[in-house]
């Protein structure tokens, strides 16, 4: 029975060879895993996901998971671009608390390069009513179209890993009502223009 299995798991992988998986070159060209296929054209498409953690060292935002999509197949390296990111179950669910309000955005912005949903999560220090909850959403949508009608998505990834972005947003909204937490929860890009 187990060299039945053994034959048919090397029957499995025969004929297929393992492609090194990269990082865009924008995030400095990082190798983050293999993945086997029997021709290039298979490889095409697939995604992998990398904690923010394993390609900066930083344990600031440890709670970031990257998604890259493989766009492009040179010999037996396999070259991605942004495909989206989320935040871990374990951080939402910390940051949600008691006596607290969730402020949820989901909106899609169109960048000089092509077109993502941005999903952000705000945490007020203490319960909000709706009318503050409306002014808030309005803000952060507000600035996240200024701030999309002249920048790459690349640009919005590097400021949104740097904290930047997040940093100016909290100035904003800090005006309206006391904050807690602001972070982006989830970006999909919807597609890319040409």
């Amino acid at each position: 029975m187990a060299k039945k299995r053994q034959k048919s798991a090397q029957r499995k992988w025969k004929g297929k060879e393992w492609y090194t998986i990269y990082v865009p070159k924008w995030l400095g060209d990082i190798v983050v895993g293999e993945t086997p296929a029997g021709s290039k054209e298979a490889v095409i498409g697939r995604t992998v996901e990398v904690s923010l953690f394993e390609l900066t060292n930083d344990p600031i935002r440890y709670y970031l998971t990257l998604i890259f999509k493989i766009n492009q197949v040179n010999g037996t390296n396999a070259y991605t671009i942004y495909h989206g990111h989320y935040c871990t179950r374990d951080f939402i669910a910390r940051i949600v608390q008691k006596r607290t309000t969730r402020i949820d955005t989901n909106e899609v912005f169109q960048f000089k390069d092509g077109k993502l949903r941005i999903k952000t999560i705000t945490i007020t220090n203490g319960r909000a009513c709706y009318r503050v909850q409306k002014t808030i959403r309005k803000l952060i949508n507000s600035f996240l179209e200024n701030y999309s009608k002249d920048k790459k998505i690349e640009d919005f990834v590097k400021d949104m890993i740097a904290g930047k972005l997040q940093e100016k947003i909290l100035k904003e909204i800090k005006t309206v009502y006391p904050i807690k937490v602001f972070e982006f929860n989830k970006t999909h890009v919807i597609e890319y223009s040409s």
